[in-house]
């Protein structure tokens, strides 16, 4: 059975899939985008997506989809793979095969492509390109339908859709790139502020990991993770405009001190709302010291008034806080901390926080783990 697609089809098409690639910027989120929109159009049972490793020079498994995981560990095995990519490198023109197993390419070869290991009788592959040089190959396979095979109509969209991918690709990876080199930014940032406090060092990369270890407790979405990742990595560069003398004190801070010291939240977030688009970031910086009870600063919010991140970053400043070895506090244990920040739950911290917290510690030794 044949596919054919009429001009309004296409263009139809075409005009959904560009538009649903250029809704996200986040790598894993384009590459999920590819691989459902291509099986999708192409009625097909799977998709796998081959990239050029840079530092490697050749094309790598990125992301599969609509394999079972035991399927999933057999396509690493390359053999017949290696021949699709290099017949799409070598030619730079898709590749359609509707009878696997008998077709020429791979007739003597040993293939991975057995019902037992990996039951692939049919593919549609493409190279992706951009300014003549390869960036992947994308391959949709088995079509959901016996008796349907791949035709030059599903060629030709295919080719029409590599051109969207291609872009759509480059720009989640440059994206990608220009985030990481922002995040090592900030990441030096937060490190000389930290270093004004030997005590401190590293609290601010620590806090963003125990802050990220609830989130994903609490099932925050992908964007809110990064926003929660971000904020709470610089939830107190404020205190790069708090005197050492303050800082560095090791005895009890005077009513002044204290009132100076409690002012970081404020400078942090007037550092910070001068980048654009800043005001997801800014609600930690500014939230991290209220408390649940409404007894915090600087605004004195009160249960839900106060940010999710800021109640986040609240207990994983707390935590780490606890066990780490201060002038005039003794390090807590990672148990003790975890009883003295449960005790604080409804008064000094969201309830629902402390439960997430609770439960990742006790999953994730690897992370809460401070002897």
């Amino acid at each position: 059975m044949k596919t054919k697609y009429s001009k309004s089809e296409l263009g139809k098409m075409l005009l959904e899939i560009s538009r649903t690639l250029s809704s996200s910027l986040s790598f894993s989120t384009v590459t999920d985008l590819v691989l459902h929109e291509s099986m999708k159009t192409m009625r097909a049972n799977h998709a796998s997506l081959f990239l050029v490793d840079e530092s490697l020079k050749h094309l790598v498994l990125e992301k599969v989809m609509g394999f079972s995981k035991d399927e999933i560990d057999n396509i690493k095995l390359m053999g017949s793979w290696e021949v699709i990519n290099n017949q799409l490198i070598k030619e730079k023109k898709p590749l359609i095969v509707n009878n696997l197993h008998n077709n020429p390419l791979f007739r003597n070869k040993s293939l991975p492509f057995s019902s037992e290991k990996l039951p692939i009788s049919s593919f549609l592959a493409v190279p992706l390109i951009k300014e003549d040089n390869i960036i992947g190959v994308l391959i949709v396979s088995n079509r959901k339908k016996s008796g349907r095979i791949f035709n030059n109509e599903d060629k030709r969209l295919m080719v029409t859709l590599s051109n969207n991918i291609a872009i759509a690709l480059l720009n989640a990876a440059l994206y990608h790139r220009l985030k990481n080199l922002f995040i090592s930014t900030v990441k030096s940032l937060v490190r000389a502020v930290d270093a004004k406090d030997p005590y401190t060092s590293g609290h601010s990369e620590r806090v963003m990991k125990y802050s990220l270890a609830i989130g994903r407790e609490m099932g925050l979405k992908e964007d809110a993770m990064e926003n929660l990742g971000l904020s709470s990595l610089l939830h107190d560069v404020g205190k790069i405009g708090v005197k050492e003398s303050v800082l560095l004190k090791p005895g009890r801070l005077s009513m002044k001190e204290l009132q100076h010291i409690r002012q970081h939240p404020s400078i942090g977030v007037k550092i910070v709302e001068t980048i654009k688009d800043s005001q997801n970031i800014i609600n930690c910086i500014k939230d991290h010291h209220e408390r649940f009870d409404g007894k915090g600063y600087p605004a004195h919010l009160k249960g839900n008034q106060i940010s999710l991140e800021g109640r986040i970053a609240a207990v994983a400043d707390t935590y780490d806080a606890l066990t780490t070895t201060r002038p005039y506090q003794k390090k807590y244990s990672s148990k003790e901390a975890l009883f003295e920040i449960a005790q604080g739950a409804s008064s000094q911290f969201d309830p629902k926080v402390v439960k997430a917290f609770i439960v990742s510690f006790s999953k994730n030794h690897d992370i809460w783990d401070k002897r």
